[in-house]
Formats: structure tokens, C-alpha cells, sequence
């Protein structure tokens, strides 16, 4: 079984930024998802203390990402958010490694069911080398609806 990245990227939750640290780059993000609607207003507090306990860094893929997994109690809207960082930022992995993370994707679900469906699409994308690496290239959402519709496809198994 295979899932188009259209079933699930949209270009109204993609964001690029220049910020030079994780911390600026999650306040920014922080910002757009609740001016959106997306999540309550503590999230950047939220997100950055969930960091340090359970850092979101993903090492063991053909870019390094953050993976972040936004917490039920201040997610407003389900759905999957791209932050394509001009500037890779320094993030920690669970196992205590740093990496450069290129991109940070944004886990926002309201139940246990939808946020176990997103982590499912998201784990799709990270064992697709072709997908992931075009994705976190990606730098205006020009460039992912080109993506679209020449139809990238995330596979699963």
C-alpha cells in the first residue's frame, strides 16, 4: 500500500523560515499554528519543555528532521505541519545525539486514534529516502504543489 503526499501535505501548513535556533524557529511556527487556529496559545512553552524531556531529533533518515509530537491538551485542529528551516537548527535525538534537523514536522492531532494515523503517514515519509529528501527541500508552496502533482509518493507497508 502506498499514500500520496496530497492525502495529507497541505500547502496552507507549511511555513519556511530563517531562524537560527530550534527554540526561535518553534516560537515562529509557535506564532503561525495559533494565529491559524491550530494550537492554544502555551504551545512554544509547551513544545520546548516536551524537548527537553523527549527531544524530537531523527537522525537515522537521508535528511535530519524534528519530529515533533504535539500534545493532545493544546491541539485545536488535526493535521501535519512542515517547517522548512533555511538554516538547519541544532537538535537533540533520544539517544543524546545532536543533528542539524532541515525541517521540523508537526504532529497536531485531538484524539489518540488520529494522532496514531498521523504518526503511521510520518513514519511512511522517513523510511522513503526519495519522498523525505524532496519534501524537506521544499521552499515555497509553489514548490509543494510542483510536488504534488507529479504525484511523490510516500510508500508503506
Amino acid at each position: 500500500m502506498y499514500r500520496m503526499l496530497s492525502e495529507w501535505m497541505d500547502s496552507s501548513r507549511m511555513w519556511v523560515t530563517e531562524q537560527v535556533t530550534f527554540e526561535r524557529a518553534v516560537n515562529a511556527v509557535g506564532l503561525e499554528l495559533e494565529r491559524k487556529g491550530m494550537v492554544d496559545s502555551s504551545f512554544t512553552q509547551i513544545v520546548l519543555d516536551q524537548e527537553t524531556i523527549i527531544p524530537s531529533g531523527v537522525s537515522d533518515v537521508a535528511v535530519p528532521v524534528a519530529v515533533i509530537d504535539v500534545p493532545l491538551s493544546i491541539s485545536k485542529k488535526d493535521g501535519i505541519s512542515l517547517l522548512h528551516l533555511l538554516n538547519p537548527c541544532e537538535v537533540k535525538t533520544i539517544t543524546g545525539e545532536t543533528i542539524q534537523a532541515e525541517a521540523v514536522l508537526l504532529i497536531t492531532a485531538t484524539n489518540e486514534p488520529k494522532k496514531q494515523a498521523y504518526h503511521k503517514l510520518i513514519d511512511d515519509l522517513l523510511m522513503d529516502d526519495e519522498a523525505l529528501q524532496a519534501l524537506v527541500h521544499v521552499q515555497s508552496r509553489t514548490g509543494l504543489f510542483h510536488l504534488k502533482s507529479n504525484f511523490l509518493e510516500a510508500f508503506s507497508y
